[in-house]
């Protein structure tokens, strides 16, 4: 059977940046793309397999740069929640997922994607929102910015978080004024994920294979997974793509992030080297780090969720090593923070085409952007960060 596939489409873009090919032909021979035209130009070789696009456009395969990759496909069993439009919607989907699956009594629930923005009530919901329907139930809801969790009452008592429990180091317990906690958590996922069962083995296999799936499904053809996989713990583990790689189970180019600096290693399916480093929380959790004091919070100006000086230490380790430095930063102090931070590593030991990376680069002053060019660090933005969340 010929090896040699064709593609028959109306348009072609190749992401050049070169005008449309219309009536375009496009040969692969392997994994190689020997050559593309108009159908007049271009000769369809004997024997080949033609895939018959026409009318419609072909593009290359997108690249997510920035994604939880790994940690998304395993959640995708977990409750969804990124189209609820209250509270009540939450409530109710939440009580009919667990009679749905008829949970036992003692079963934590774990869901993700509400946004306060989108929420009628335009809040957040708490503990007694939630205890409505699951009484018997450990509750952990995550809000779509992944720094924020709400919790039921039963979750707090078996994360031990009562009224005299002391904010984490980097996080925030909500109380209300009687001092007891309302429930939601803000950058402080560790005292959650100590106590909450870990996904086994075979449930990150599976959901890498379903996050696989869901990307084909999109376009998608390579991934950056910013999850550091690695420094989770129980919680999750770089395994799954390494044995995915090789039992020839991965159908998809991922270069996974990790939370220690690691040399540049791997192939074209999977690679490592880059370390991801965190600043600040969210805009939506009020932990994003800035210059001035939150609107609608005077009290706060955001959380610095990481170690200084063990970042230093850190990237300038992942620097020695020839790896990529990328920095989670959100609010405008945190940008400064972070291109601080490079600048430091740069100017004990310049690197030409660093290609360090903020990841988010939400809020930045208008030096900022300026320095951000002349360092030449990238500016790693997802489109939802200047649309639905600016």
């Amino acid at each position: 059977m010929s090896n040699i596939k064709v593609i028959q489409c109306g348009n072609l873009i190749d992401g050049t940046g070169a005008p449309c090919v219309e009536d375009a032909v496009i040969v692969i021979e392997g994994s190689t793309i020997k050559e593309v035209g108009n159908e007049s130009d271009v000769s369809i070789p004997d024997g080949a397999q033609v895939i018959d696009a026409t009318g419609k456009t072909v593009v290359p395969g997108f690249i997510d740069s920035h994604v939880h990759f790994l940690g998304m496909g395993y959640r995708l069993s977990h409750l969804q929640l990124s189209d609820a439009e209250s509270i009540e919607e939450i409530v109710e989907k939440l009580g009919d997922y667990i009679e749905s699956r008829g949970l036992p009594e003692g079963k934590w629930v774990q869901g993700r994607g509400w946004d306060d923005q989108n929420l009628a009530e335009r809040r957040y919901p708490n503990r007694y929102d939630l205890d409505a329907v699951s009484p018997d139930n450990p509750v952990a809801l995550t809000r779509v910015c992944g720094h924020m969790i709400v919790l039921n009452s039963r979750a707090l008592e078996a994360c031990d978080i009562s009224k005299d429990t002391p904010n984490p180091e980097g996080g925030v317990i909500d109380k209300d004024d009687q001092g007891e906690p309302t429930g939601v958590l803000r950058d402080a996922r560790s005292l959650v994920t100590r106590v909450i069962p870990p996904p086994s083995y075979e449930e990150l296999r599976q959901g890498l294979r379903d996050a696989v799936r869901l990307a084909h499904s999109l376009g998608i053809t390579t991934v950056h997974d910013a999850s550091r996989p690695d420094e989770s713990g129980a919680h999750m583990s770089t395994d799954p793509y390494v044995d995915a790689r090789k039992e020839d189970d991965l159908s998809i180019r991922a270069h996974v992030m990790t939370g220690y600096p690691r040399e540049v290693s791997g192939d074209q399916w999977l690679s490592f080297g880059t370390l991801k480093i965190g600043i600040d929380g969210s805009m939506g959790a009020q932990t994003a780090l800035l210059y001035d004091p939150y609107e609608n919070d005077p009290s706060t100006t955001g959380v610095y969720v990481g170690d200084k000086e063990g970042n230093l230490r850190q990237a300038t380790e992942a620097h020695e090593k020839k790896g990529v430095i990328a920095i989670h930063a959100i609010g405008d102090l945190a940008i400064t923070e972070a291109l601080d931070l490079i600048e430091e590593v740069l100017n004990a030991q310049p690197r030409e085409d660093h290609r360090y990376r903020i990841e988010h680069y939400e809020y930045p002053i208008n030096e900022d952007i300026d320095r951000t060019v002349e360092m030449g660090v990238v500016a790693s933005m997802q489109p939802n960060f200047v649309g639905e969340w600016a």
